[in-house]
């Protein structure tokens, strides 16, 4: 990334993004030096679920789709905007993406690869921290709409148990055949 862009992007980002939440401006700058800004268009796949992933991305301009594909599907887990990241967990675990994202515009981001991280120490001090505070956050409401979908699929089996307790029994007709001689 040209110096030149370094600048503007580091205000913004210094301001507006959790994720640099305490991390002083030089630190920040290191990191941008090793960063990549990349451009999408709309529908541009920026990686895949099941892809190995060694970077994370902040968005900078535009937004992003996160999904994952069930039973042929496509289902959206979120939408990410300026300000806000993406791919993280490559930085943090050795393992496959859990979903596939994607621009739904004219987008902007920066890609930070796990090398670049890991060799500012400071920063990716700072970063793994505000990252599992973001990650413990994400993890409460999670379990929050858990408990909520449970609670509801559990009031509704009671419903649907108590409505077949108070149905009568099917009335059962007799027949007697008589047989003519």
């Amino acid at each position: 990334m040209p110096i030149q862009e370094i600048e503007p992007l580091l205000l913004r980002l210094v301001s507006g993004v959790t994720l640099f939440k305490e991390i002083d401006v030089d630190t920040v700058a290191a990191l941008l030096r090793q960063a990549s800004s990349m451009s999408f268009v709309p529908g541009d796949l920026v990686f895949e679920e099941g892809g190995e992933g060694h970077s994370m991305y902040i968005v900078t301009q535009g937004a992003f789709e996160v999904f994952r594909t069930v039973g042929g599907r496509n289902v959206r887990i979120a939408r990410i905007g300026p300000g806000e990241h993406f791919g993280e967990i490559a930085l943090i675990a050795n393992r496959a993406r859990s979903a596939s994202v994607r621009a739904l515009a004219h987008s902007v981001a920066i890609r930070l690869s796990k090398t670049a991280v890991m060799a500012e120490q400071k920063a990716a001090m700072y970063l793994f921290r505000n990252m599992a505070q973001l990650l413990a956050r994400n993890l409460v409401s999670l379990d929050e709409e858990v408990i909520v979908h449970r609670k509801a699929a559990l009031e509704a089996s009671e419903a649907a148990a108590a409505a077949a307790a108070e149905e009568p029994a099917p009335r059962t007709r007799s027949y007697t055949v008589i047989r003519r001689v």
